[in-house]
């Protein structure tokens, strides 16, 4: 994905920049790494990985309109929803899940 985004309200970036328009990339293991690293609450990963997919910084999402806002956010969510998952399924924090004995009967 390489997609633009048209924000519906133009904003001033922390450094001075007026930005019109966002170029979206697909997210990478990275990114995740790097929101991890950030924080172990999976529920705080949100910002950092959509700063990564916009490019910005997150103190220049924190000056962007609300509703330019959640329409950004629900594209983030619906790439990590991939075939029906949860965004916390996809993004899990790489722990194996319970070890479950099979009868070999």
């Amino acid at each position: 994905m390489n997609e633009k985004y048209s924000l519906q309200f133009p904003f001033t970036s922390v450094a001075g920049e007026r930005i019109n328009s966002l170029k979206l990339r697909r997210l990478k293991v990275k990114d995740m790494r790097t929101a991890r690293r950030a924080s172990d609450k999976p529920e705080e990963w949100d910002e950092p990985l959509m700063a990564a997919m916009t490019g910005l910084i997150p103190e220049d999402l924190a000056e962007m309109d609300l509703l330019d806002y959640q329409a950004l956010q629900k594209r983030f969510q619906s790439m990590l929803s991939m075939g029906g998952e949860s965004a916390t399924t996809v993004a899990g924090n790489g722990a194996a899940g319970e070890v479950v004995s099979l009868s070999t009967q």
